[in-house]
């Protein structure tokens, strides 16, 4: 688990790449230390497994599955990554929980800089529209941002300066490619809803409940006022 708090930006230093796998060797000394075999790296907000220690860095291998679903399959010699070691007992929970388990893919619709700051707008699979939300969480390549607005098939967020400077939102530019988890707490929000409305139109509820769904007028007829 993470926090969307980027600890460092990693450079790809190696790429190897097979049918259904791509292994990358990723610098990063700032972190470097802390890192042991084994242990799990989010890699611009990928939960990547450490499977081997370099001098200055790790290695890591990218699934087919992995490849299927993030951008990781397009990076190469000297791309940089955001990256962020999983969490400890110790560790402050300053941004909110990241699985690293991304979602979809998004396209950067524009980046505009005012003074310091920055107002990034993006848009997601659009099956992921349902699960982000006004001034709710979502996580950008690992970066852990608070969505802004949101309109039809898009959101923004406002980058302030410490995250232009330390991670890659920095360099973003329209069209790049960005990894998109969503909350977990609105995924299971969500799909909570949708069960209880399936659980509607497998009971007797009348057809008008049966359409409406579940409201604030129907829980209380039910004894949940």
């Amino acid at each position: 688990m993470f926090t969307g708090i980027v600890r460092e930006i990693g450079r790809v230093v190696s790429v190897e790449r097979s049918t259904d796998l791509v292994r990358l060797d990723i610098d990063c000394p700032t972190i470097r230390p802390d890192i042991g075999v084994g242990d799990s790296i989010a890699t611009d907000g990928c939960d990547l497994t450490a499977t081997l220690l370099t001098p200055s860095g790790f290695r890591c291998d990218a699934t087919k599955e992995t490849l299927k679903r993030t951008i990781l399959g397009a990076l190469k010699v000297g791309s940089s990554v955001n990256l962020e070691p999983s969490l400890t007992p110790s560790t402050p929970i300053s941004g909110h929980f990241v699985l690293g388990h991304i979602d979809g893919v998004g396209e950067v619709r524009s980046f505009k800089r005012t003074g310091n700051q920055a107002e990034i707008v993006i848009a997601p699979p659009r099956a992921l529209m349902r699960f982000i939300a006004e001034k709710g969480s979502i996580a950008v390549s690992g970066v852990g941002l608070t969505v802004v607005d949101v309109s039809e098939g898009s959101f923004s967020c406002w980058l302030i300066p410490y995250t232009l400077e330390n991670t890659t939102l920095g360099s973003m530019r329209p069209g790049a490619r960005v990894n998109i988890e969503v909350d977990v707490l609105a995924r299971y929000v969500v799909r909570a809803l949708s069960c209880g409305v399936h659980m509607l139109e497998d009971s007797h509820v009348d057809a008008t409940a049966r359409k409406e769904g579940i409201t604030e007028e129907f829980l209380r007829e039910h004894g949940f006022g």
